[in-house]
């Protein structure tokens, strides 16, 4: 099924105050784990992943800033473009994401900033969804809210932990009850897929 297409518009992490459970342990395959919790303000859960990815913060920082290949590894991602180059640590995208059948699919536009700490080895990338940027287009929902964070952290010289964090509304009409039940599967192949691309440059 593909039914969890929209946990992956984006990409960011930290861990928002806006949670109101404990994130309980969904799954745990490859290295990459996910957790999650109940939302404060949405119907749609929030997600958490852990992951060790091969190489450096750096490395990991310019894939996420490289928007327009989003469609070579994240989940469901139709297409993706850069609509404003603010400065070197702050872009503004837009990016359409499928849907399964019955339902419309979505798209977003999302303003991401990055924060460095080269003292600590770490980047933080936040990313926020700006709802009335772009006119909305007939036959896509705009996601309507979205916050997410990837944190980097360096553990040696080859080895980097990811923590995602994401809270998001996908608009419209999904199901949350479906949408959390499989919440799973679009974050495991996004950062599967995000880990051998990370794999890849540094073999």
């Amino acid at each position: 099924m593909r039914l969890i297409t929209i946990y992956h518009l984006f990409l960011p992490l930290m861990l928002f105050s806006g949670g109101s459970g404990t994130w309980l342990l969904k799954t745990q395959k490859d290295g990459v784990t996910i957790y999650s919790r109940r939302s404060a303000v949405s119907k749609f859960d929030d997600l958490r992943i852990e992951v060790d990815l091969p190489g450096t913060a750096d490395q990991v920082a310019r894939i996420l800033l490289d928007v327009e290949k989003y469609p070579q590894w994240a989940y469901c991602t139709k297409s993706a473009s850069l609509l404003k180059q603010i400065n070197k640590d702050e872009l503004i995208y837009y990016s359409e994401i499928s849907a399964p059948w019955p339902f419309a699919d979505r798209d977003l536009c999302a303003d991401i900033t990055v924060c460095r700490d080269s003292s600590m080895g770490s980047i933080c990338l936040v990313s926020t969804g700006l709802k009335d940027f772009l006119p909305e287009k007939k036959g896509l929902v705009r996601v309507p809210r979205s916050k997410a964070v990837w944190n980097l952290t360096t553990k040696s010289d080859k080895v980097v932990h990811l923590q995602y964090v994401l809270e998001i509304d996908p608009g419209g009409t999904l199901p949350a009850w479906i949408v959390n039940m499989f919440a799973s599967k679009g974050p495991m192949e996004t950062f599967s897929n995000l880990r051998k691309k990370m794999a890849g440059l540094n073999n």
